[in-house]
């Protein structure tokens, strides 16, 4: 079928015309995609071209459209469970991507992005696991210090209490029930 361009009247086919939404829809996508990841991402793209061939607009546009919304919420989805993924993880793993290229160890032309998406969410897992442990040794370590704090107060209590019942202040049935209060036996006092 033939259409007619409303600009010039130029005749061309309706495939043609698809072509160009698709070319146009992945130039969007393409512009769309962070700073630091577009050398990175034309390349990656080139991984899907079977050689010798072109890669065509319409798949182009649809690799990228799988991508975007992962790179815009900065989060990497695999096997149904999601992840905090910044842009630089996403450009290491373009990075090893085309090193692995580069080096003969892909299999080309990929047929999806599941190794960019595997290499993405195990780092994305390995800098979880860091932060978890990151948060559960400041935690231990508040424990700890909340621990000796409590510990270092009673003993305050302590030394005032026997303070207080050397100097005559309080008497010992008086000396006696503080330590009951902060849980030293009557003994403490003579110690």
């Amino acid at each position: 079928m033939r259409i007619t361009c409303p600009s010039c009247c130029a005749t061309f086919s309706l495939d043609v015309a698809l072509q160009m939404d698709a070319s146009r829809s992945a130039l969007l996508h393409a512009l769309h995609m962070p700073a630091p990841l577009a050398g990175l991402w034309a390349q990656y793209l080139g991984m899907f071209r079977a050689k010798g061939r072109a890669l065509a607009h319409d798949r182009a546009d649809r690799i990228m459209a799988e991508l975007v919304p992962m790179l815009d919420a900065g989060t990497v989805t695999r096997n149904g469970n999601v992840r905090q993924a910044p842009i630089d993880l996403w450009r290491t793993a373009l990075e090893q991507m085309v090193d692995l290229r580069n080096n003969d160890k892909l299999t080309l032309p990929l047929k999806s992005h599941g190794y960019l998406l595997e290499i993405v969410f195990a780092a994305a897992e390995r800098g979880a696991a860091k932060a978890e442990q990151t948060a559960e040794v400041g935690r231990q370590k508040r424990q700890h210090r909340a621990a000796a704090d409590e510990r270092m107060q009673r003993v305050e209590k302590l030394s005032q209490v026997r303070g207080d019942f050397r100097l005559g202040l309080i008497d010992r049935a008086k000396a006696e029930l503080r330590l009951a209060e902060i849980d030293f036996p009557p003994e403490a006092l003579d110690a």
